[in-house]
């Protein structure tokens, strides 16, 4: 919610701190423009008090805000490249377990409202769903959670919300008619994901991936979202099969050449990635991550 803070200002405060090292709240928010008539202060305070319950910010014994370790420390020296790492780390803390506890409850659940809403939407057939609007949004999610203190957005504030934290946080792209796409968050993850296998088999890959992605296919935060969904509304992708929305990502990445989707034993004991109108794109057994190009 606007309330909790928006990205952008989360990006400024990163920023700051960075260039400026650790300061006093106040001087904090004048070095960010809270003093200037076309800044608003009540953004910058609100996403400071937020990003710090949530972890990423700390106050010292002399009221120094600082940026908490270890994600000072993943970090960089400049506050450029700093912005390019910010997205992973505030990724990781949003779907944190210690930021999730309250997972359905609607008041101090911390970031688990930005949870529910990324498990709900890429739970979606990524092909049929109309992200244009509210509208259509809150008439879909209508139609597949009957609990209505369960529903994730009751106005258009929410959805727009979760439309600009999604894109930000690597699940999305585009604008306001977003597209559903976790394929930059998985990027991201790569690393830890394979750990020092340069291969694994298919399901390993899709739980390894849950692990780090808790909203991706069976993962934490997933499976209790996917549990109250309507199924005369909702159909789950047939067992072994792999959602259109992690099913795009996998697709991309092979397709540009930073993982390879193989087939090299029995299918049975593989994946099968789902493309529009439910059909069939191909078995993956192993998913092998690439040498990184040059350039890239």
């Amino acid at each position: 919610m606007p309330s909790d803070g928006l990205f952008n200002v989360l990006i400024v405060l990163t920023r700051a701190i960075v260039h400026f090292g650790s300061k006093s709240r106040d001087e904090l928010l004048k070095v960010c423009g809270a003093n200037l008539g076309l800044v608003d202060p009540k953004q910058l305070n609100q996403t400071l008090i937020r990003w710090t319950e949530l972890g990423f910010f700390s106050s010292n014994e002399d009221g120094l805000v600082a940026i908490r370790e270890p994600y000072r420390g993943r970090l960089a020296k400049s506050a450029d490249d700093s912005e390019t790492r910010l997205p992973k780390i505030i990724r990781e803390i949003a779907l944190a377990p210690q930021n999730n506890e309250r997972y359905w409850e609607s008041e101090e659940n911390k970031s688990a409202d930005l949870s529910r809403g990324l498990s709900w939407i890429l739970a979606q057939d990524v092909y049929r769903t109309d992200t244009g609007s509210h509208g259509k949004i809150a008439s879909l999610e209508d139609a597949q959670v009957a609990d209505v203190s369960r529903r994730i957005f009751q106005n258009d504030t929410r959805w727009n919300g979760l439309r600009t934290w999604m894109t930000y946080l690597g699940f999305a792209r585009g604008g306001a008619q977003v597209t559903i796409d976790p394929t930059e968050a998985l990027r991201d993850e790569l690393p830890d994901i394979f750990g020092s296998v340069e291969t694994l088999p298919a399901p390993i890959f899709i739980k390894q991936a849950a692990n780090r992605l808790p909203v991706l296919d069976a993962g934490a935060y997933r499976l209790p979202l996917e549990a109250v969904l309507n199924p005369q509304s909702w159909v789950p992708p047939p067992d072994g099969h792999v959602s259109t929305s992690l099913s795009r990502a996998i697709q991309r990445l092979d397709y540009e050449g930073v993982i390879a989707a193989e087939l090299k034993s029995d299918p049975e004991g593989g994946i099968t990635l789902i493309g529009a109108e439910g059909r069939t794109w191909r078995t993956v057994t192993h998913v092998r991550r690439l040498p990184t190009r040059k350039g890239k």
